[in-house]
């Protein structure tokens, strides 16, 4: 039975999504990823590696809610980019949908900002069928904070590295048991292309970068350039 009421929020979640934005409300999700990442990587105590971005595959920005009764449910929206590993550049943002259930008494709700490094071409591969289920498919773990790590971050264990912030506080906890999907109708009204998929975008170069990201692209390659030079540096 409980997982009857999980599985009918997260549907409830998913449907919600059905109902998308605006194109300048949409446009807004990706100005509000650059500001996340610009706070993470500012902040001392969730600063996230340089060489960690410079190593992912992909990235995903969420804006998260989670509330309950009884019945826990977290969901959101947010956006993802792909690098191609051959010319290191990042792709234009897809937008998806998150959902998250959980059984048990629990009242109260909050906001959560998160970022996911996706580090394995694995985790990309399911992102692109359109649907990843985290804790399934691909393990979570909150990732190591720290400008730079240096020698000390080797390959890591699990497939995607959490960073999360709920009420402007850092928490680092994991995202398991989670699905994120494509959010198929937000990219048609953005991209203004009939049944665009996210593979279209993240991987097939069907759109054009838009001028809303290209902020928060300078901003990534920026991270990826600091990096670079502390390894030049130690050589």
């Amino acid at each position: 039975m409980g997982r009857i009421k999980v599985g009918l929020v997260i549907f409830l979640i998913f449907s919600a999504c059905a109902f998308s934005d605006s194109r300048k409300e949409l446009a807004g999700r990706i100005t509000q990823a650059e500001k996340t990442l610009k706070d993470f990587m500012e902040a001392p105590d969730s600063q996230i590696p340089c060489q960690l971005i410079h190593e992912a595959d992909a990235i995903i920005f969420l804006k998260q809610y989670k509330m309950g009764f009884v019945v826990g449910a977290k969901g959101g929206t947010g956006i993802v980019l792909a690098k191609d590993r051959k010319t290191g550049v990042w792709s234009p943002p897809a937008f998806i949908a998150t959902a998250e259930g959980s059984v048990g008494f629990q009242l109260g709700g909050k906001t959560i900002d998160a970022i996911l490094l996706v580090m394995n071409k694995e985790g990309l591969d399911f992102l692109l069928k359109s649907r990843l289920k985290i804790g399934g498919e691909i393990s979570a773990a909150a990732g190591p904070v720290g400008r730079e790590l240096g020698a000390q971050v080797g390959v890591p264990a699990a497939g995607i590295l959490v960073y999360s912030r709920a009420k402007g506080l850092f928490a680092g906890a994991s995202f398991e048991g989670g699905v994120i999907a494509s959010d198929d109708k937000a990219n048609q009204i953005f991209y203004g292309i009939e049944n665009i998929r996210i593979r279209d975008i993240l991987s097939r170069e069907k759109v054009s970068m838009p001028e809303e990201a290209k902020g928060l692209i300078e901003n990534l390659m920026e991270y990826e350039s600091r990096y670079k030079e502390s390894v030049e540096n130690r050589k």
